[in-house]
């Protein structure tokens, strides 16, 4: 009887103890269910707090300056927008210092002039200082290439309008000194045009009726409608340089003259330094027309562009 007893207890216990062994299975396989499905709340709760809580993040456009959307404008209308840098070079600096060259020249000359008594042939002398080598030689700089401070500060237009101005008021006074100098030889019954200087101040203003037409034919090309421009312009520049070197050469010799050696007292010191400040500046202006007509028979005869 007693050992039937503790087998029963015995089974009991085992049936109970796996009872109660299921029944903490079953609790824990569904506490590990709730805490799989808090966490997965919690995840989906902060990711939706989180993408709820992101301010916006403004975004800045770049300002764009004025300039660059007209150029914008004209690239996407078919038109080539090109800005050439202008640079400062050594022919820069050559190009100033013949303006300063020049003023020098001028000053010069003015100082003579009034220096003892003052005659009528001394008008001569002073209208061609100031109308042949400050005017027609600024004149032509105006368009100089290597003139920066007019390429900065005007534009194609303007410059040469200030070169046809300019040209203009040099030639009248020009004129106007040759008259000068002819009727006070005739008054003194002296003969005309016997030294270089005086021919090839005679020759000089004779060559400049060309390059006066033509330029004023260029000025008015659409009026006229003048089928080759290019090559109206090419005639232009050539018979403007040689007309403006004859009358460069006649500058150049009126340091030789008697009265430039009356007026400085024979003065060594003034004579090189007049001829400097007249040599230099005037080589210098016909430099550039005379690369311009280098490029203008290039672009006449070689290039591929119509006129």
């Amino acid at each position: 009887m007693l050992n039937e007893n503790i087998v029963k207890v015995s089974t009991i216990q085992l049936s109970a103890n796996s009872e109660t062994g299921d029944e903490g299975r079953g609790n824990l396989n569904n506490d590990e269910q709730s805490l799989q499905s808090e966490l997965e709340l919690n995840s989906t709760a902060t990711a939706a707090s989180v993408v709820i809580k992101m301010p916006p993040i403004p975004i800045e456009e770049p300002a764009v300056p004025p300039n660059l959307e007209k150029d914008v404008g004209k690239k996407l209308s078919g038109k080539r927008v090109e800005k050439r840098k202008e640079e400062v070079t050594y022919k820069t600096h050559l190009t100033s210092l013949a303006h300063v060259s020049v003023v020098l020249f001028v000053y010069l000359i003015l100082k003579l002039a009034f220096r003892g008594e003052f005659e009528f042939f001394t008008w001569h002398p002073i209208l061609m200082a100031v109308g042949w080598m400050l005017l027609m030689t600024e004149g032509l700089f105006a368009i100089n290439k290597n003139n920066t401070y007019w390429r900065l500060k005007t534009k194609g237009g303007f410059r040469v309008q200030i070169h046809v101005a300019i040209l203009a008021i040099g030639y009248v006074l020009s004129i106007a000194g040759f008259v000068i100098v002819y009727i006070n030889k005739e008054n003194k019954g002296k003969h005309h045009f016997i030294s270089w200087h005086a021919l090839f101040g005679l020759i000089g203003l004779i060559c400049t009726c060309p390059p006066v037409i033509n330029g004023t034919a260029l000025w008015y090309k659409k009026e006229l409608s003048i089928s080759k421009p290019r090559l109206v312009k090419f005639f232009h520049v050539l018979s403007g340089t040689l007309a403006f070197s004859f009358g460069a050469l006649a500058l150049v010799l009126s340091v030789y003259t008697k009265w430039f050696a009356r007026k400085s007292d024979q003065s060594q010191i003034t004579f090189y330094f007049g001829l400097i400040a007249v040599t230099y500046p005037l080589v210098w202006a016909v430099y550039g027309p005379s690369v311009k007509l280098v490029n203008v028979i290039k672009d006449y005869f070689m290039g591929d562009k119509e006129d």
